[in-house]
């Protein structure tokens, strides 16, 4: 299954409206949210990040369907996964983490 897509659903499953209205409003309405707190948004996907881990090998493949998802959460995973494969990062990997930085995934109403 792909984990992007099971993440995804796990989020929706578990959204929060009233929540997510709240942190939306914070974020001057920039993005939407599913209303996650952080420990509900982590547990959602902590133990797929152990199993990452484990193969030792970075997916940008994954990363970057996450990055691209106008939800806020996903790009909180985003660096909450590179947080935890940090021993696995290589300075080849420097320009792929840059355009993380520089760039922000705004939704397609917002650009």
């Amino acid at each position: 299954m792909d984990m992007y897509l099971a993440i995804k659903g796990k989020f929706e499953e578990q959204r929060d409206e009233a929540n997510a209205v709240k942190m939306a409003s914070y974020m001057r309405n920039l993005f939407p949210f599913y209303g996650l707190s952080t420990p509900k948004r982590k547990a959602i996907y902590n133990d797929f990040l152990k199993s990452e881990k484990k193969k030792k090998i970075v997916d940008w493949d994954f990363l970057n369907k996450c990055y691209d998802d106008s939800y806020r959460e996903f790009q909180y995973l985003v660096m909450d996964y590179l947080v935890s494969m940090q021993k696995y990062l290589v300075y080849a990997d420097v320009p792929q983490i840059y355009k993380y930085i520089v760039t922000v995934q705004y939704p397609i109403s917002q650009k």
